[in-house]
């Protein structure tokens, strides 16, 4: 194996390891989506999630649909580590990420900007990202549907201090152009049940589209105290999501819930205790 190169850590666990397999499931997925005659401007990031194609796949290719055939340089991925305990933002120092649909370049060129500009908060930590699923699930997406010669960066948020989103905000504004995408990658309410979780997460998905920080922080206050339990969570992925939003605020970009649905929605799980799956897209007023 060489060393350079990001080897997946969930082919076959949250996707088709066989790459006939995933061409044809992405295809499908993507097939399914109702098509949309609205006229949009340029489409600077979305807001998809990450569990497996079977449960939340379809959800995904509700965002991906959107920017089938779109051209971009450069993807920050950004999420909440899963399988890692650290402090700051974590980038992955590979060269490239392998998938079952190719190889999709790392930017260490961003990566070194990123550190020079901010070595308090940014590090490369490749174990971070070593079995962690939540940025790779994207990178077939990815691959599939951007015209080709893109470059990723790799952004897992560790456990870290209440304003970090405003200090990576304020370090990726700067270094954003219109050839970059932003992709968020975070589910929605974990573990309510099938009905709470509707409830939860439409007004979750309000402040999303909103790019209402405070309400979404005040809904989550409201959730876990009308619930009495800190076990029920309105998103995986917040130090990113909310970084997405102080972007979008500042750049004034629109936003425009897309799809969703919840793993109770699926045959393969029960509506006791579900994930809900979102997908939101922003694009340029």
């Amino acid at each position: 194996m060489n060393p350079e190169i990001r080897y997946p850590a969930v082919a076959e666990a949250f996707y088709p390891a066989d790459i006939r397999e995933l061409e044809s499931l992405i295809t499908s997925l993507l097939q399914q989506v109702k098509p949309e005659h609205k006229k949009r401007k340029k489409i600077r990031a979305i807001v998809t999630p990450h569990s497996g194609y079977l449960y939340s796949g379809s959800i995904a290719a509700c965002a991906y649909k959107a920017i089938t055939g779109s051209t971009f340089k450069n993807v920050f991925l950004m999420g909440h580590a899963h399988a890692y305990l650290f402090e700051g933002v974590a980038l992955d120092s590979h060269k490239a990420w392998h998938t079952p649909l190719g190889n999709v370049p790392v930017n260490t060129d961003m990566n070194a900007r990123l550190i020079g500009l901010a070595p308090e908060l940014v590090h490369e930590l490749n174990i971070a990202h070593h079995s962690d699923h939540t940025l790779e699930v994207q990178i077939p997406f990815l691959l599939r549907t951007l015209k080709p010669d893109f470059s990723i960066v790799p952004m897992l948020f560790g456990e870290n201090a209440i304003d970090v989103h405003l200090k990576t905000a304020d370090l990726l504004l700067p270094l954003l152009n219109p050839d970059n995408l932003l992709v968020v990658s975070t589910d929605l309410s974990h573990y309510p049940a099938y009905r709470d979780a509707n409830t939860i997460d439409r007004l979750t998905l309000e402040h999303i589209v909103s790019s209402d920080i405070d309400g979404l922080e005040e809904h989550e206050r409201r959730t876990i105290n009308e619930n009495a339990s800190d076990e029920i969570s309105l998103c995986c992925s917040p130090d990113a999501l909310k970084t997405l939003l102080v972007i979008a605020g500042r750049l004034g970009w629109h936003a425009e819930k897309l799809c969703y649905n919840n793993s109770g929605d699926t045959p393969h799980d029960d509506k006791m205790n579900v994930v809900g799956f979102g997908t939101v897209i922003f694009f340029e007023s």
